[in-house]
């Protein structure tokens, strides 16, 4: 159930801070983000008792682990030790998946919400749920501020300790509508229970500094954020087919694709893989034959590929840059490839 003054006191707080148009809120019942404060005063560190390991980016195992989002801490009363704060849907949007198989997924349970009023229309993801409100339905439509759980500490295959019960917030993009067949060629000899929302499906971006500059007037609205973010590294991919994550990231797309002789694309990711453009290409603009799903790289930024060396999108050695797996399964993934 909703928390009204909750709801209202995150509101305030925020004051008339708007994504695309619309407000938002801080997706748990804490108000240090709203009130400007430290990010030490709401974030829930990992065993390491690191701050910064709650955060996005190369956070987790000094520095040689990726966390796709942040963690964000209780802050009401406890019930029998377990956290008992709600989770609300930070922006209007429509509930895209919902797992309530805490087995099934590092996730635990966990809820996905799309947001179509935004360009591009990224999904953000809610999990570690302890329960997920009875009342919520894939496909329904959800407010800023509606109440899709309660913060707990679900997880697949280890035990999180009740003392760091969180959420782990999420923000970013789908890859692929061809997911499930990428998955089959992978043979990793499990299944996949979620179909397009399964995490390999999705990359995100910080959310603490998107949202931080949205509070603070910097950005009006994911694209803008999007374009202010800089490139790690440039890559050429030769093929005809056009990727489904176009058609439903529009924004994506920088020129227009032409009736005949698409040849490949350039494709812009940054330094953790979170695409950026995808410009179309005619086979003179590769400068030289190339053969169909070849992928070259045109060009580095070798200081934000070192800061999330450890997402494997290009690994730098001296002036030798290769395809790491990372950037491989992104492409796999955007383009359907093998």
């Amino acid at each position: 159930m909703k928390s009204v003054f909750l709801l209202f006191c995150l509101i305030f707080l925020l004051g008339g801070a708007r994504i695309d148009g619309a407000a938002f809120v801080w997706p748990t019942p804490s108000t240090a983000f709203a009130e400007g404060r430290p990010f030490t005063d709401w974030v829930q560190a990992t065993a390491s008792g690191i701050p910064e390991s709650g955060l996005f980016g190369c956070v987790r195992n000094g520095g040689r682990r990726f966390h796709e989002g942040i963690d964000i801490a209780p802050v009401l009363p406890r019930r029998r030790g377990e956290a008992t704060d709600p989770v609300f849907a930070f922006a209007d949007g429509r509930v895209a998946y919902i797992n309530a198989s805490p087995g099934n997924s590092g996730y635990g349970r966990y809820v996905v919400l799309e947001h179509p009023q935004m360009q591009p229309a990224v999904y953000s993801l809610y999990s570690h749920l302890a329960r997920i409100d009875d009342s919520l339905t894939e496909g329904a439509v959800v407010v800023a501020g509606d109440t899709l759980g309660i913060m707990g500490r679900s997880a697949g295959g280890y035990t999180i300790p009740r003392e760091r019960a969180h959420l782990h917030f999420e923000i970013g993009l789908r890859l692929s509508d061809s997911f499930q067949e990428w998955f089959d060629r992978q043979g990793f000899g499990s299944a996949n229970h979620h179909g397009l929302w399964n995490g390999m499906n999705l990359v995100g971006l910080d959310p603490l500094d998107f949202l931080t500059q949205a509070r603070d007037g910097r950005v009006s609205g994911v694209g803008e954020y999007f374009s202010g973010l800089p490139a790690g590294v440039v890559l050429r991919v030769s093929t005809d087919s056009i990727p489904d994550l176009l058609m439903r990231y529009p924004f994506l797309l920088q020129g227009s694709v032409p009736a005949e002789g698409l040849a490949g694309w350039e494709v812009v990711l940054t330094g953790w893989g979170l695409p950026l453009r995808l410009i179309p290409l005619r086979a003179e603009d590769f400068g030289e034959a190339t053969v169909p799903g070849s992928i070259t790289i045109a060009a580095v930024d070798p200081e934000e590929l070192g800061a999330y060396a450890c997402r494997q999108i290009v690994t730098l050695q001296g002036e030798q840059a290769t395809l790491g797996r990372g950037g491989v399964r992104i492409l796999q993934l955007i383009f359907n490839f093998s």
